[in-house]
């Protein structure tokens, strides 16, 4: 299987997820795997494809310190993007090194995800996050970050990558955010919450996640795209290739590069 590899630097919301779903809607079943890495050019909230953006955001706040938003083609909730580092990764559903299932995939995604991260020299385990998060929710409505999943990437008991999955017919997206410092726990300062649930929401982004940078201050992006990339190739054994993105593709897509 042949892996295409897209290195993007900071893009709009609106490009950032309408490149992924372009990537998600045009992948044939004969067609190669497509590794993204990407990052914002703002502040940024991605919502879930079920969310309503009136009922979850606090307009006011987000136009006070210029957050931009834009809606995910996967589910779950309110994600906050900032000085992190995304990743996407996009195959046909047929790939049978992916497995057959959510579940399958996702494990597959994960081990690749904690190799890149180890040869970063970030040791990571993945984790089932059920039972610990489940607890959490009975206190109070989790931020989206700590949403609970199977295989979760931690470091010493906190959760280090958020992501989620959208299967098609023919393909599958998985995309997630690695954060490399605490900005993305300014979420709750953007949602309509009472006081009592920011400042648990903030408290608990702040005991049960971690950023990169609170593990390595040295550890750069780009580093860690050239780490991720390795740790796909050597977990998947694809052969890779960096691809920019072709003009047709761009006009396609339908939002302007940069």
């Amino acid at each position: 299987m042949h892996l295409r590899i897209i290195i993007d630097g900071p893009q709009t919301a609106s490009f950032n997820m309408a490149a992924d779903r372009y990537l998600l809607d045009n992948c044939m079943e004969d067609e190669h795997a497509t590794l993204r890495l990407y990052s914002w050019k703002k502040p940024s909230i991605t919502l879930g494809c079920m969310q309503n953006q009136t009922e979850i955001l606090d307009f006011e706040s987000m136009k006070r310190d210029d957050i931009d938003y834009v809606v995910r083609p996967t589910g779950g909730r309110a994600v906050f993007h900032w000085e992190d580092l995304t990743y996407s990764f996009i195959f046909p559903k047929v790939t049978r090194e992916m497995g057959t299932t959510v579940q399958e995939s996702y494990s597959i995604i994960s081990k690749c995800l904690s190799k890149g991260l180890e040869l970063a020299g970030i040791s990571c385990t993945t984790q089932d996050s059920y039972d610990e998060y489940f607890k959490l929710k009975r206190e109070t409505k989790l931020p989206c970050f700590l949403a609970p999943n199977r295989d979760e990437i931690m470091y010493k008991g906190k959760k280090l990558i958020g992501s989620a999955q959208k299967r098609r017919a023919q393909s599958v997206l998985q995309h997630g955010s690695i954060p490399l410092t605490p900005a993305y726990r300014r979420l709750p300062l953007y949602l309509k919450l009472s006081e009592e649930n920011r400042r648990a929401q903030i408290r608990l982004l702040e005991m049960k996640s971690i950023s990169i940078n609170e593990i390595d201050k040295s550890l750069d992006d780009k580093k860690l795209i050239k780490t991720l990339i390795e740790g796909f190739l050597e977990e998947m054994r694809f052969d890779g290739e960096e691809m920019c993105w072709r003009e047709e593709e761009v006009r396609e897509i339908g939002v302007t590069l940069n």
